[in-house]
């Protein structure tokens, strides 16, 4: 009877501080490829202060997960689906069975279309991704406004634009992708701006994808602020992350990577270069919290912006891929890095700085991997200056969109049984006083043969090709640094015994009979670890 008032009271709580005559307004906005530690509100030097004020002036959850690479976190982000139960389980392209297809299914329907019938206007601009074969395109699945909306680019990794650049090969404002996408953006919303009806705008920037390509005014401001190195950047970043309270005062840092280069014994030739990689990906970061700025200022021109709630993430942590040692990088390399002829990326010598504090990288299902920056904002809605633990999920923004909304999520639409949700709303976490996500049955993941299970304080993780279960205490020991599988085989046993339950549920088989053929000298690389790397052809 006690909890039963509880919830009752919690609920009451919720809905008096969000409850309002007319619907909010929703934006929603990814980054690609941004690393935990990327963001000043979360221990980074890079000049984002239009973030960071949303952050000051909002909420930001220490524990916020992604499916660890971009299309498989689209799908689950767009229809609120864990990723095989919407289609896209290894990625957009089709493996032979349903969980992997590599495209939105009917049965899962997207944010767009449920808000769409629950009277919204539905606009979006940026990568996609998730609409293999040509399926499911995104005015196929509720969106009316779309950039790009090409059909041969609307799958693409990023969105066509002109390609223009000054003399030194560098691109212009006007054609580079940030601007673009952002332009159309700000288009869609000057569009909607007399209508009677809110709006969901779903915002998916390319950048700081690689490869590493931005404006000169941005890279000029970074000159010299990374020839020190990734190891000082790391401890810097994690310093001020204490300070910021987002990692705890007596957290450690994860264990470094066995193979990253030791700074101190390159040349200095070398450092250079290096370091250049590193401004121009913070470039490319500023631009993205320039257009951020503009954005809100146009809502407040456009008096859209008091009754808007902003909610912003990754799609995965930084990346380990390294372009000049694969998928042909030091062949197609023309420019200077920074120009469009370059193909370089940071590679995880400077994501293991981005991922601060946390353990691996993109693709991975340790921490760096799957743990986003996320940042909510609405003014008066969401207390200012908010830190909390949070352990949601992107399954959970659907859920938490179609609360705020007040929408109907229907059992069937345009003849298709549709899938139950699995996440949880977060207005709770959001609005009231409610630290973590209440999820007794937990959380999985599977990428590619990348595995994990987390439920509760524990974690258990395996890495392709690899089948042993490491199993750590977030806790006590939340960058994972100690494996304690062979201390904890109750442990072990109840949380892999829920992942297969869960792999059942959602259509998940064991990767080695699907993995992608690959050339043998691409197969051997990937496994050697310097690297994971699971679908070489396509840009992800």
């Amino acid at each position: 009877m006690k909890k039963l008032f509880i919830a009752v009271v919690l609920s009451m709580l919720v809905s008096t501080t969000w409850a309002q005559t007319k619907k909010p307004n929703i934006i929603l906005i990814l980054a690609d490829d941004l690393g935990y530690a990327d963001l000043g509100a979360y221990g980074s030097e890079i000049e984002t202060p239009n973030l960071d004020r949303l952050a000051q002036e909002g909420l930001r959850l220490r524990q916020f997960y992604n499916n660890s690479i971009c299309a498989p976190t689209r799908a689950s982000l767009l229809t609120g689906q864990y990723q095989h139960k919407a289609g896209v389980g290894y990625f957009s392209n089709d493996l032979g069975l349903p969980a992997y297809q590599g495209y939105i299914n009917q049965e899962s329907l997207t944010i767009a279309e449920v808000l769409q019938a629950n009277g919204y206007r539905t606009l979006t601009s940026g990568k996609w991704q998730v609409s293999g074969k040509g399926k499911s395109l995104p005015w196929e699945r509720g969106f009316e406004l779309v950039f790009p909306r090409e059909e041969k680019n609307a799958d693409s990794g990023a969105p066509t634009w002109n390609g223009k650049t000054d003399d030194a090969g560098y691109p212009l404002a006007e054609s580079y992708a940030t601007e673009v996408i952002h332009r159309h953006a700000v288009d869609f919303l000057d569009q909607v701006k007399g209508d009677d009806k809110p709006f969901f705008l779903y915002l998916a920037h390319t950048a700081p994808h690689w490869p590493l390509v931005a404006l000169p005014a941005d890279i000029a401001k970074y000159k010299g602020r990374y020839d020190q190195g990734w190891e000082q950047l790391r401890q810097a970043r994690f310093q001020r992350q204490k300070t910021l309270g987002i990692v705890a005062a007596d957290a450690q840092l994860s264990k470094p990577d066995e193979d990253l280069y030791d700074w101190s014994r390159l040349s200095f030739d070398q450092r250079q270069l290096w370091a250049k990689k590193m401004e121009v990906f913070a470039a490319m970061v500023d631009r993205l919290d320039q257009t951020v700025g503009r954005l809100l200022q146009k809502l407040k021109d456009n008096n859209q912006l008091d009754n808007t709630l902003i909610v912003f993430l990754s799609d995965n942590g930084a990346p380990a891929e390294d372009l000049v040692r694969w998928h042909h990088g030091a062949r197609l390399n023309s420019g200077p890095v920074g120009t469009t002829g370059s193909y370089e990326s940071q590679s995880k010598n400077w994501s293991y700085a981005s991922n601060t504090p946390y353990k691996a990288f993109k693709d991975y299902t340790y921490e760096g991997g799957i743990n986003t920056p996320f940042i909510a904002w609405f003014p008066g809605k969401i207390a200012p200056n908010q830190i909390k633990q949070g352990a949601g999920h992107i399954i959970d923004l659907a859920p938490t969109f179609y609360d705020l909304a007040d929408a109907d999520y229907p059992d069937k639409f345009a003849g298709k049984t549709t899938n139950s949700l699995p996440g949880k709303s977060l207005l709770p976490v959001l609005f009231a006083k409610q630290d973590t996500v209440q999820r007794p049955e937990g959380l999985f993941w599977e990428r590619a043969g990348n595995r994990a299970a987390h439920i509760g304080k524990w974690k258990l993780v395996s890495t392709w090709p690899s089948y042993k279960w490491e199993l750590y205490d977030l806790e006590a020991d939340p960058t994972e640094r100690n494996d304690i599988a062979a201390k904890q085989h109750a442990v072990v046993s109840r949380l892999s015994s829920a992942y297969f339950v869960w792999a059942k549920q959602n259509g998940v088989v064991d990767f080695a009979e699907l993995e992608p053929k690959e050339p043998a000298s691409m197969k051997e690389f990937r496994k050697s670890k310097v690297q994971e790397i699971a679908a070489p052809a396509f840009r992800f």
